[in-house]
């Protein structure tokens, strides 16, 4: 009876999702009215980076255009750098800040990603393969380098998920890439899993029950093991890879941006900690200094 469940499971929400999708957003796009900015949703087939149902993809679309059109002065032509761009899911929230002089890069350690956008999205969008080595997405690549891009260069910087699975040594030298590449008073935008009063307050709940907020159980995300030994970057013991899913205690998040010259504009709480909010994972506004 398992057996037969399991496939029949398959059928209806692996096979027959992936078929019938495409042709619900084609007829979808004929509905909409208000939200342009929807269009090039790709369809389940090509829907990756932890995010697979368009519902979830459109409603994470319209978060981060509403957090990033709140927090910046310059509402156009603004040149922006996606970090970790994947299959352009943040591409779709930035593009009403680009105007017809501002322009976008997505990078990524994935080349499948890569190629997969060079070829989805219209050609005034730039894509790059970044050959770096990460434990969990990319271990037969290289070791770190240096983004190909001038100093001070963007006025927006967004990473969705992507210091979420970084080691202390990477996220600190990504982070002093971010900051080379920003332009002084840019604005990042940038998830974490931060390891903060209120996941201390969360680890004292049930862990066994389901989340009020997702559909997993609240055990999923407890950073319990430190990751490479380090005092602030922890992990979940059933993650065997700690790049897999990471978390940074206030303090290290703290020393992170400090030692970088990026200071925090604003915080939105991620509702993985069982606290109500707009997004999943903690969302930090960072601003570069001046050096004047």
């Amino acid at each position: 009876m398992k057996f037969i469940k399991k496939i029949f499971n398959l059928i209806l929400y692996t096979i027959l999702y992936k078929i019938l999708d495409p042709l619900y957003i084609f007829l979808d796009k004929k509905h909409v009215r208000r939200s342009q900015n929807i269009e090039f949703i790709p369809s389940a087939i090509n829907r990756r980076g932890g995010t697979y149902s368009y519902g979830e993809w459109a409603y994470i679309i319209g978060v981060f255009q509403t957090v990033i059109g709140d927090n910046i002065i310059k509402k156009t032509d603004n040149k922006i750098l996606d970090v970790g761009c994947g299959v352009g899911l943040m591409l779709n929230s930035i593009k009403p800040y680009l105007g017809s002089k501002g322009s976008y890069v997505g990078i990524d350690v994935m080349n499948s990603e890569i190629t997969f956008s060079k070829k989805h999205y219209p050609k005034n969008f730039y894509f790059k393969h970044i050959d770096s080595k990460n434990p969990f997405y990319s271990v037969d690549q290289k070791n770190k380098g240096i983004w190909e891009f001038q100093n001070s260069s963007f006025d927006i910087i967004t990473a969705l998920s992507v210091w979420t699975h970084l080691n202390e040594e990477d996220a600190f030298f990504y982070m002093s890439e971010v900051s080379r590449v920003l332009k002084e008073n840019g604005k990042a935008f940038i998830t974490f899993f931060s390891l903060d009063n209120e996941y201390k307050s969360f680890q004292n709940e049930n862990l066994d029950e389901k989340s009020k907020f997702h559909l997993q159980t609240k055990k999923q995300y407890i950073y319990d093991k430190k990751a490479y030994g380090s005092n602030d970057w922890f992990h979940p013991s059933w993650a065997k890879i700690p790049e897999r899913a990471m978390g940074v205690t206030d303090f290290g998040l703290n020393r992170l941006f400090k030692d970088n010259n990026l200071t925090i504009t604003k915080h939105y709480n991620g509702t993985w900690k069982e606290t109500p909010g707009i997004f999943f994972q903690d969302i930090y506004i960072l601003e570069k200094k001046s050096n004047t």
